[in-house]
């Protein structure tokens, strides 16, 4: 799928997952604000079979623009994008050394 949506005076295209905009700064806003929205909503449901036109339409809210062209297509590539955007990320701070604790008695 693709959709083609109009923020301002600028376009963008959402493609298997990823926004592409000929301005690096609207393009970055809206890759930063559709995996904050993963991250504390889920994202779009499991069984919305259009999911990357779901996610266009809430940017496109937070943003003031509007969709103005959606391409569906028989690929799962952002299915599975939007899938692994959905996986807990678990940060491990390397800086602080491992010890053994002592075992109470």
């Amino acid at each position: 799928m693709s959709v083609l949506v109009r923020v301002g005076n600028r376009k963008a295209i959402l493609r298997a997952g990823l926004w592409l905009c000929s301005d690096p700064l609207i393009e970055d806003r809206l890759n930063q604000a559709t995996s904050r929205w993963i991250a504390d909503t889920g994202g779009p449901p499991f069984n919305d079979r259009h999911q990357e036109r779901t996610v266009a339409r809430e940017m496109m809210r937070r943003f003031g623009g509007r969709v103005t062209l959606y391409l569906p297509s028989a690929t799962s590539r952002s299915e599975q994008y939007f899938f692994s955007q959905r996986q807990l990320r678990l940060e491990f701070n390397t800086t602080v050394p491992l010890t053994r604790r002592k075992a109470s008695v």
